[in-house]
């Protein structure tokens, strides 16, 4: 009723906007270089039960000069148990952190190693179910399947240096044209204060194709790809007395795996073979809050890139955050990146985050 009668708030969605700055200094070998400050995004979102047995959400996001729709989905709980039905446009379910918004990290940006074979954001349209169990007093289990239209990398300037050529799907959808994902997860309690969690995740890309057109030799096209990103996650949290101390380290292993680079002939102007190559990465982090308003830590990832010649990339950040009030976090960070096939470079960031309204995201283990 309290979406169609105008004279009562039954329906009352919980509203939220999150303004998110970032100004930096970048020291670089030959490109971008000196000081930079810039509203990185600005988040409208909000999130209602539709009825006794759904929930739904939307985020919206600026950046820039354009308008996205990072997430709008549908959950539906009406199956009994833990078992959820997610409908929509959301975040995949893979690893630890590739569920977060960038505003959500414990760093400034999303892992290199997660950047360079997943993207900066891999979001889909699709279908997931979604399950979990307990085993016994302290464990429980966790798993997902998702299909979805398309989950091809959104940036891809670490995905592969050497390629100028756009990825496309199949424009068809057959069972082998869709995208998809799977991950099983569980943790357990260690003794009284500690928690272990134990993770495998998988996206797969059965068919796509690069597409390469320039003016000299246009509509190059090497098609009938496919890729599979493997990963293993496995994190650790300790909560202290007061629950103001907590202490988290963990570790998350990537393959990349099938069709994933191609590079272009500068000389001819054509797109040669892809790459059918496995590479490895990995990222390893830890994060210590000595009270609800402090907290350090570092992050370390590396990783080999689909380049053809398994070029070595690395990126280490260490990060102070200060939680100024409930609603308004700064964070300071420091980053080295270092690459076989790209520019070197230092950044200093001073990252400012407000959250206006409830906020909130749905699962994320």
């Amino acid at each position: 009723m309290g979406q169609v009668n105008r004279f009562t708030s039954l329906f009352n969605p919980a509203f939220s906007f999150i303004l998110d700055t970032v100004g930096d200094y970048t020291d670089n070998q030959r490109t971008r270089d000196g000081f930079d400050a810039r509203l990185r995004v600005f988040e409208l979102a909000a999130n209602a039960w539709v009825d006794p047995n759904a929930w739904a959400y939307f985020i919206g996001a600026a950046e820039e000069e354009s308008v996205n729709i990072e997430e709008a989905a549908i959950h539906y709980l009406g199956f009994g148990g833990h078992r959820t039905l997610r409908a929509g446009r959301f975040f995949v379910d893979f690893g630890k952190q590739m569920q977060l918004h960038v505003h959500e990290l414990r760093t400034l940006e999303r892992p290199l190693v997660l950047r360079a074979y997943l993207g900066d954001e891999s979001k889909g349209d699709g279908l997931q179910w979604d399950d979990w169990t307990s085993i016994g007093d302290s464990t429980a289990l966790r798993w997902s399947i998702g299909v979805f239209s398309s989950l091809l990398p959104e940036e891809e300037e670490d995905f592969d240096p050497e390629t100028t050529a756009a990825q496309e799907l199949a424009s068809t959808k057959h069972g082998a044209d869709f995208n998809y994902t799977a991950r099983l997860t569980g943790f357990t309690d260690v003794g009284s204060s500690g928690t272990l969690q134990l993770g495998a995740s998988a996206r797969a890309i059965p068919r796509y194709a690069f597409l390469y057109s320039p003016a000299a030799n246009p509509d190059q096209t090497d098609d009938d790809l496919s890729n599979v990103v493997y990963g293993l996650d496995l994190t650790y949290g300790w909560v202290g007395d007061t629950g103001e101390q907590r202490w988290t380290t963990g570790v998350e292993a990537l393959a990349n795996t099938g069709d994933n680079g191609a590079n272009i002939d500068q000389t001819t102007q054509t797109l040669n073979p892809s790459f059918d190559d496995d590479v490895l990465g990995y990222v390893a982090w830890t994060d210590y809050q000595f009270n609800r308003y402090h907290s350090v830590g570092a992050q370390f990832s590396a990783l080999e890139l689909p380049d053809g010649n398994k070029s070595d990339e690395s990126e280490v950040e260490v990060f102070y955050s200060r939680q100024l009030s409930e609603y308004l976090r700064m964070r300071l960070v420091v980053s080295d990146f270092e690459s076989d096939a790209n520019d070197d470079a230092l950044r200093v960031a001073v990252q400012l985050t407000a959250i206006l309204g409830t906020h909130g995201h749905g699962l994320n283990w």
